[in-house]
C-alpha cells in the first residue's frame, strides 16, 4: 500500500470519527385530516391513534408509550390531541386561555415557560405553547407540554404528558415531535 494511500485511509477514518452519531430512530408520519396537521412520532414506540368521538365532530387522538428504565418498564406517555370546531372570529390567545382554566384546577399546576413559533421551538402559526408541570389524583408529579393553535375553522389543543421522572430522558423525542408540527395546505 502506498503512503499516499494509507495516509488518505487514516484521515478518512478520523474524519468519520468525529461526525456526530446519526440518529436511527425511524420516524412515521401522521396526518390528521380535519385540521390539516402533520407531524412525525418514532415508528417503534409510539402507538398508532386511538380516535375517540366527541360532541358534534370534535374528536380526540390519543397516542401511548411504553417508558422504560432499563429492561423495566416504568410508566407511560401520552400524546394526545383534541380537535373541535371554533367560530372564525375566535383569537389564539382567547383559546388557549379558554382550554388552560382546566388544567389551572390541578394539583400544583405551573406553567414554566410559555411560547411561540418565533422561539423556534415549533413552526405552526396561530400557536401558543406552555412548558408545565403538574401532579396527578395518585401524587405523582408529571411534565406537560400543551399547544393550542387555530387553522381556519378548527382548533386543537395538543398534550405531550410524561411522567416528571422520565422527562429528561425523552426531552429530545418530544422536541422532535413539537418541531416536526406542520400545517398541510
Amino acid at each position: 500500500m502506498s503512503t499516499t494511500r494509507f495516509i488518505v485511509i487514516v484521515l478518512l477514518s478520523c474524519y468519520s470519527a468525529l461526525l456526530p452519531a446519526q440518529d436511527s430512530t425511524v420516524y412515521r408520519t401522521e396526518s390528521l385530516a380535519d385540521i390539516n396537521l402533520r407531524f412525525e412520532l418514532p415508528q417503534q414506540t409510539w402507538s398508532k391513534a386511538n380516535v375517540t368521538k366527541a360532541k358534534n365532530d370534535d374528536k380526540i387522538y390519543t397516542y401511548t408509550r411504553k417508558l422504560f428504565e432499563g429492561a423495566k418498564k416504568k410508566g407511560e406517555a401520552t400524546f394526545s390531541i383534541f380537535v373541535e370546531k371554533v367560530k372564525p372570529s375566535t383569537s389564539i390567545k382567547d383559546y388557549s386561555l379558554k382550554n388552560l382554566a382546566f388544567f389551572k384546577q390541578q394539583k400544583n399546576f405551573q406553567i414554566k415557560k410559555a411560547f411561540t413559533d418565533s422561539d423556534g421551538r415549533f413552526t405552526l402559526p396561530y400557536t401558543i405553547g406552555y412548558d408545565a408541570s403538574y401532579e396527578d389524583a395518585k401524587g405523582v408529579k408529571h411534565h406537560l407540554y400543551i399547544l393550542h393553535t387555530i387553522e381556519f375553522n378548527h382548533a386543537a389543543q395538543l398534550l405531550i404528558d410524561f411522567p416528571f421522572d422520565q422527562q429528561d430522558l425523552y426531552e429530545e423525542e418530544q422536541t422532535q415531535v413539537i418541531k416536526s408540527l406542520r400545517y398541510e395546505r
